[in-house]
């Protein structure tokens, strides 16, 4: 009896494990196909054009492009998912008075154009060109609005000259021109054209009483324009500042300034006295400086997810650079050039004693000559031509890199971030002539203008190499049964706690390690760390008609795949018949759901789109990590936690086979809620649909813009999220992220409903989640206008932050509860409240505490036994919850170690 008593004990040990197996049957490549080298083609058919200089797209336009053509004309292309054609829309004759002329000699002409983010209301562009006016030249840059902004011939409404610059020289205009994520209009300007700096711009903020120095020149300029020209004009974007007067040496334009733009109130000169150790007047600082110290930055780009700015600078004998800027930068020139001193600019020939360059030194740069020096293993040039961070469909491999150009030499390179922040480049191809690199409205993919060829081109790969993935789902070896979505051995089905927002599809997952001994490093808070050949399966199934589950039919199902350095992901479109599935192309695809009622639009992400959220940061597979799989799930006939599942998982020999590299505690562990579980606060529950949603990208080092961190582990007084500051705000200065009892104001909900904002999540969604709406709309409502943070809570008690009685560790009161328990339990640090404290018991072997749980709360029990070291007592029940109302709860444990001591540690969310 005994003996069978264990045996039965052993099947039910051996039948409660997770079986571990190889996943012998996977056919899926270490990696993707890579490009054997790159050439350039015309990406536009057949389509020439005279000396292009740049394109541009319209926000939010997706089949129109515009090209801007040296001599003064502006092209719209259409047409371009099928035979793209051109017209002219525009020429910058019509803006100029009698006598003048748009020269193209040197590097004149017509340099850039851009368009205001809210062109499809108020028709307005913005161009910047050469006058030449009676043998004297002017850079001019100049505001236009048209009547109809969806016409392909423009008529212009009304023009206006917001800057017209003199220019003694005729090179180093710069000359490029970008609305930044912030909304404001950003302008690259050389440093007036010589050699050596020889005019004496580039090293200065002001312009001088003599007027021989405008003080613009050599400045990456930043200013602000009017809203809506067209039905407001006059109006600029609220707090904005009027500019300083402004002197130059010219008979037609004694003042660059037009009265056309306001300055950004936290602009980085504004108000300086002193600068490079020389004292200055405040009112003579060109107020419209962002960055300063620049040589000729003739192409720069902002990189939208990320909203960083790169900018290519050419340089003057020896060196060519990048940098990556930001507000108030001074890049050096003329004290330097690259990473190295520069000694042949007017005097003095070096900076002033302390000057320290370094923390704007350049990300990368390469010599002029083959001397050895340098990158030259990878190009020499004499002329960089600034480029942009790859975001396109066609060429996954690119997608992150940074590519540019040598005007010169031809040089085409992918320059790629490196952990601790260096960066390195590849050499691509060759093409000379590239004066400008723009994006193609359809696909994001990288245009290149080549001002010699005529023409605008792309990238493309002049051949591959590896193994493609297999063309259909049922040779991928994932799938046993594609009818039953049965899995082979070895991969193993599991759930996640919040899943993120699909669109009302049903979602089943699937994981796999190739082989048994492949591990993967635990983290109770941070990011797993997985083996290269893992991959984890995403499959969806629709219901055509929603609320009917007899319409549910398979449409998708995508595999992301663990690489020695990263992860790469593709997708597989069910068949009608549902007999298979196809793999997407590489660029993915967007169709209507066949017989979806009403009619529903689903994106199958391009690979380029999964590798925007499988990052490194976001840790590659973004829903396999603690809180998302510290939850139950069912393994064969048995229901497990996920987590101690794999912890404890057996071979088919019953051998020990975790899958982690350490044994994690499972008690203790940290979950994300659902949207609908209302026994946990909705504070709660609206950090984990964030960390859900939005934690690959909103965090720091994310591969997205803005201010906040989505990730549930970061306090919600720490994530900048309740008044948070914004990158831009809508148009009204009063919104923020979240605005306690203000849903108007709040602009996380503009952003879910996609009213008056990108709509988020960005990418493959097409439906509202309003489960997610309401819940946000319901925190904000109902929970934020009594929240308090810490420091509001220390200010309403003691009237500051900073008086003695208010800090954490006090206890005003005297009643054994210290400033930072009375906040978590909500009661009057000046008041005499009796202690909060446990009732515990003893009954046989077993130990148990009872206590209060405080809503909106986490409560974990620690124990130590030499009250040095606390440990989270790990037994069931023991889970730090965050309930939505109070309650009393009882934590029943084993008694030994009898000598042990336990408290109990809360925290807010």
């Amino acid at each position: 009896m005994p003996a069978l008593f264990a045996i039965f004990l052993l099947c039910l040990a051996a039948n409660a494990q997770l079986v571990r197996q190889d996943a012998t049957s996977l056919a899926l490549p270490a990696d993707l196909p890579a490009a054997t080298g790159y050439t350039t083609e015309n990406a536009l058919g057949t389509l020439t054009f005279t000396s292009p200089i740049c394109t541009a797209i319209a926000p939010g336009e997706t089949n129109r492009l515009f090209v801007a053509e040296r001599a003064g004309t502006i092209q719209a292309v259409t047409n371009l998912a099928t035979t793209p054609a051109k017209t002219p829309f525009l020429n910058l004759s019509t803006l100029l008075s009698a006598g003048q002329s748009i020269p193209t000699n040197g590097e004149r002409g017509f340099l850039s154009l851009t368009f205001h983010p809210d062109f499809a209301t108020n028709g307005t562009l913005f161009v910047y060109f050469t006058i030449l006016n009676g043998g004297t030249t002017h850079q001019r840059l100049h505001q236009i609005t048209v009547t109809d902004p969806s016409a392909n011939t423009a008529t212009i409404f009304s023009h206006k000259p917001i800057l017209t610059i003199l220019d003694r020289l005729a090179n180093h205009n710069g000359g490029d021109l970008h609305f930044g994520p912030d909304r404001f209009l950003y302008l690259s300007l050389g440093d007036e054209g010589g050699s050596n700096d020889q005019l004496n711009n580039a090293r200065f903020i002001n312009h001088d009483s003599t007027a021989l120095r405008t003080g613009f020149w050599g400045q990456l300029l930043r200013i602000a324009v009017e809203t809506d020209p067209k039905n407001q004009p006059g109006t600029f974007p609220a707090g904005t500042l009027a500019p300083n007067p402004h002197i130059q040496n010219s008979a037609t334009f004694p003042s660059a300034i037009h009265g056309n733009h306001r300055i950004p109130a936290d602009n980085p000169f504004i108000g300086r006295t002193q600068w490079h150790s020389i004292a200055i007047d405040p009112l003579t600082v060109r107020t419209e400086i962002f960055a300063t110290g620049l040589r000729n930055p003739v192409r720069w780009s902002f990189d939208p997810p990320t909203g960083r700015l790169f900018l290519g600078d050419v340089g003057q004998g020896a060196y060519e650079e990048i940098n990556l800027v930001s507000k108030g930068d001074d890049l050096g020139w003329s004290w330097r050039e690259g990473m190295h001193p520069f000694t042949s600019a007017p005097a003095p020939s070096s900076p002033p004693p302390g000057t320290d360059f370094s923390p704007r030194e350049p990300i990368y740069e390469y010599d002029r000559l083959n001397d050895g020096i340098g990158n030259d293993a990878v190009l020499i040039g004499r002329s960089v031509t600034g480029g942009m961070i790859y975001r396109g469909n066609r060429l996954t491999e690119l997608f992150g890199a940074y590519v540019f150009a040598d005007h010169e030499t031809g040089a085409l390179v992918a320059l790629r971030e490196q952990p601790g922040g260096s960066w390195t480049g590849t050499r691509l191809g060759t093409d000379d002539g590239i004066t400008d690199f723009g994006t193609h409205p359809l696909n994001n993919d990288l245009l290149l203008c080549d001002l010699w060829e005529h023409t605008i081109k792309r990238l493309a790969r002049t051949g591959t190499t590896g193994t493609p993935p297999p063309p259909l789902l049922s040779q991928t070896g994932i799938f046993s049964d594609l009818s039953t979505l049965a899995p082979h051995p070895g991969i193993v089905s599991y759930q996640i706690n919040t899943p993120s927002w699909n669109d009302h599809a049903l979602t089943s997952r699937w994981f796999a390690t190739k082989s048994i001994t492949d591990t993967i490093t635990f983290s109770e808070n941070s990011n797993w760390s997985f083996p290269a050949g893992m991959l984890w399966v995403q499959h969806f199934d629709i219901e055509t008609t929603p609320g009917s589950p007899a319409t549910r039919r398979k449409l998708e199902t995508r595999i992301l795949v663990k690489t020695n350095t990263s992860s790469y992901g593709i997708t597989y479109k069910w068949r009608e018949d549902q007999t298979d599935a196809d793999l997407v192309p590489e660029q993915g695809l967007t169709e209507t759901i066949p017989s979806s009622n009403p009619p529903q639009t689903w994106s199958y992400p391009s690979r380029a789109e999964c590798r925007t959220c499988h990052t490194h940061v976001g840790g590659h597979a973004l829903a396999f990590h603690t809180r998302q799989l510290n939850r139950d799930h069912t393994h064969g006939s048995q229901t497990l936690n996920q987590i101690a599942a794999m912890r404890d998982a057996l071979t088919s020999a019953s051998a020990p086979a975790s899958y982690f590299t350490t044994s994690p505690p499972i008690h203790t562990l940290p979950a994300l809620a659902p949207v609908d579980d209302t026994t946990t606060s909705l504070e709660w529950r609206v950090r984990s649909y964030l960390d859900a949603n939005c934690s690959h990208c909103h965090q720091p080092g994310g591969p997205s813009l803005g201010h906040w961190d989505a990730r549930s582990t970061t306090p919600t007084d720490s994530a900048a999220l309740i008044n948070g500051p914004l990158v831009h705000d809508l148009g009204d200065p009063a919104n923020r992220w979240a605005v306690p009892g203000d849903t108007a104001h709040s602009a996380v909900l503009h952003h879910l409903s996609g009213i008056g904002a990108s709509r988020m999540p960005p990418l493959a969604t097409h439906q509202r989640d309003l489960a997610a709406e309401a819940l946000i709309t319901a925190w904000i409502d109902s929970e934020l206008p009594s929240r308090q943070s810490f420091a509001q809570w220390q200010t309403t008690h003691f009237g500051s932050t900073t008086h003695p009685d208010a800090q954490p560790s006090q206890n005003p009161d005297h009643d054994t509860r210290k400033n930072d328990l009375e906040f978590l339990l909500g009661s009057d640090p000046l008041a005499n409240d009796p202690p909060y404290q446990t009732l515990p018991a003893v009954s046989g072997t077993l130990f148990s505490l009872t206590f209060t749980h405080p809503p909106n709360r986490s409560v974990l029990i620690e124990t130590t036994t030499d009250l040095q070291t606390w440990t989270p007592w790990d037994i069931p029940g023991n889970t730090p919850v965050f309930p939505s109302s109070s309650q009393q709860r009882v934590i029943t444990g084993p008694l030994a170690p009898s000598s042990r001591f336990f408290r109990l540690r809360l925290a807010s969310p």
